[in-house]
């Protein structure tokens, strides 16, 4: 068994580190956009966020599995069990959250970025290296978050989205690029008019605002979650005569409770 100060400092870390990924995924989806210079931020973001959600929900896991067995932690391999599929993890963690009386459920634009980063966990990050070795086993990351950004910028202002489309045609018709394709694809892969990608540019941009708050919010119960799990081993260990051995795991993410004002205006995260 590991000596109380060590299991203390491993779980110390780990909090350490959940944060440093979620907060560096946010910062890339923040930063992404659809030009050669922006889209390699998707792909830090998926691969930051994949491993903080992970993180963070076993780390859920291993404080439920302490409570409910004396303060003992779970196997290693009852807790790799659970692989890289976030679906099941945040299944799981659903279901703790019941137990403690926290809400936790999904909208339809969480459902979808969790299952965006349930499937990259799972091997849609190494979808580029697996068509080009012809072994096509995962679907790509890049189309299905257009599908999240497609999402989100309906989600926009019909205002908003009138003003970037008048903008595009009135940009496009001053440069003489009217008819004109952009030298690229759109990161779902399909041919853009000049005008659709000054379109869908300057929308992601703006959309990207409200896709970090879709995150936020979804970690946001995690907050409360991990405040009462802290707790009642902090309970328990007092209970047994014995050293506490968990921190107040919630103390290491309290950006789950930005607002949404700020969550919309802020800009950096990492």
């Amino acid at each position: 068994m590991l000596v109380f100060e060590e299991e203390y400092r491993l779980l110390s870390q780990e909090g350490h580190l959940t944060k440093s990924s979620l907060l560096a995924g946010l910062d890339s989806i923040r930063r992404a956009n659809i030009d050669d210079q922006g889209r390699g931020f998707f792909y830090s973001g998926l691969f930051e966020l994949s491993i903080g959600f992970e993180r963070l929900m076993k780390i859920v896991v291993v404080l439920q599995h302490k409570l409910e067995n004396d303060n003992l932690n779970p196997t290693n391999k009852q807790l790799r069990a659970y692989g890289h599929n976030i679906l099941d993890l945040y299944k799981a963690s659903c279901s703790i959250a019941n137990k403690h009386n926290v809400e936790m459920k999904s909208s339809d634009d969480q459902q979808q970025i969790l299952e965006v980063l349930s499937l990259f966990g799972t091997g849609s990050r190494y979808y580029n290296l697996d068509q080009i070795t012809e072994s096509p086993k995962h679907e790509d990351p890049l189309k299905m978050w257009s599908e999240v950004i497609n999402s989100h910028i309906w989600g926009l202002k019909y205002s908003t989205r009138q003003k970037l489309e008048a903008n595009a045609f009135r940009y496009t018709d001053k440069m003489n690029m009217a008819s004109s394709w952009y030298p690229g694809r759109n990161i779902d892969g399909e041919l853009m008019m000049m005008s659709e990608f000054h379109y869908l540019y300057h929308a992601t941009e703006k959309a990207n605002f409200h896709i970090v708050w879709t995150l936020v919010s979804l970690l946001s119960p995690f907050y409360s979650l991990l405040s009462k799990l802290s707790h009642e081993l902090h309970n328990l260990a007092e209970l047994q005569g014995v050293k506490q051995t968990v921190p107040y795991m919630y103390e290491f993410f309290p950006f789950f409770l930005a607002p949404k004002n700020l969550v919309l205006k802020r800009k950096k995260w990492g």
